[in-house]
């Protein structure tokens, strides 16, 4: 009996090799894309929009609430994987961001810009359909902002961080028109409150990552002007005690959400007063911490608000 192995039962262990890869290559592409539409900050966004839903409306429907937080999620993503798409050959250059989907050769520019334009229509298409034109038509001003105008002044200075506060505190306005399909003043109070907010969040993280900043081409915090901006960011958190509270004085919020927002706005305030005091790491990693964490633990005062009025 011959002892040559049957051609027919052979294996190829370049094709086992490449089945076992074939699951991994998958994983690799549904993660790069996932990132392309910087996660975090859409989550954020989502967040922010549920403020003013939550402020509109402050019986809690779950089902509506949910697809908001997916609308704005997803125009979000477009938008900031268009965003990616855009800056590529800028995040390249810096530390922090050369290992994102486009520039670290993950995924393709074509195929980036495909998948955030989809992201957006889809999400575009959830808030007309659920909740109407206006959150839908907010959504489209927020990306021309952000694409159009905020993105080419990043390389002129500082004041490419109050530009982009303004497509970044348009959410809640977006939450409060899905509630009521019209922009009344304390919508204005929370944008104002959103607004605010941004600006010791963005300085405090362009003062970390200063020098990977400016490798990118983007010198949002110039020699020199290390004063100026903590005296920037002490002012916005000024300016956010006087936003927040004034939810209270038209009537939107309650005592709760008042002292919440008391609370968590002069723990904000004072880590600004700090980094006015001596600018440093630590301190501006102070900053960018308590304004990560104010904007859920505002969300939840506001729902406990709500439910005790």
């Amino acid at each position: 009996m011959s002892s040559l192995p049957d051609p027919g039962l052979a294996i190829d262990l370049n094709d086992v090799g490449s089945a076992e890869s074939a699951p991994e290559s998958v994983k690799a592409r549904v993660r790069a894309l996932y990132e392309l539409g910087k996660p975090n900050l859409s989550a954020m966004v989502s967040v922010s929009g549920l403020l003013g839903y939550q402020l509109a409306r402050p019986e809690f429907h779950i089902l509506s609430a949910a697809l908001l937080a997916l609308g704005l999620w997803l125009t979000s993503f477009g938008a900031c994987g268009l965003n990616m798409v855009v800056e590529r050959e800028l995040d390249a250059r810096m530390r922090r961001t050369r290992e994102r989907p486009i520039p670290s050769g993950r995924l393709g520019a074509t195929r980036a810009a495909f998948a955030a334009i989809v992201a957006f229509a889809i999400g575009f298409c959830v808030l007309w359909t659920t909740f109407g034109w206006l959150p839908a038509a907010l959504s489209v001003f927020t990306a021309v902002v952000y694409l159009f105008v905020y993105t080419p002044l990043k390389s002129r200075g500082p004041i490419a961080t109050w530009v982009g506060a303004v497509p970044g505190a348009v959410p809640p306005l977006m939450g409060w028109a899905a509630a009521t399909a019209r922009l009344d003043a304390p919508a204005f109070g929370l944008f104002s409150v959103l607004f605010f907010w941004q600006i010791p969040h963005f300085f405090a993280l362009a003062w970390m990552y200063r020098d990977d900043y400016r490798r990118g081409g983007f010198d949002f915090v110039p020699d020199g002007a290390d004063r100026s901006i903590a005296i920037q960011m002490v002012l916005s958190a000024t300016c956010l005690l006087f936003g927040s509270a004034s939810l209270v004085l038209m009537g939107s919020a309650g005592y709760v959400y008042g002292v919440g927002a008391l609370a968590f706005g002069g723990a904000y305030f004072v880590a600004t007063l700090r980094m006015l005091g001596a600018q440093s790491p630590g301190r501006a990693r102070s900053v960018f911490l308590w304004s990560i964490a104010y904007l859920p633990l505002l969300l939840v005062v506001l729902f406990v608000d709500g439910l005790i009025r």
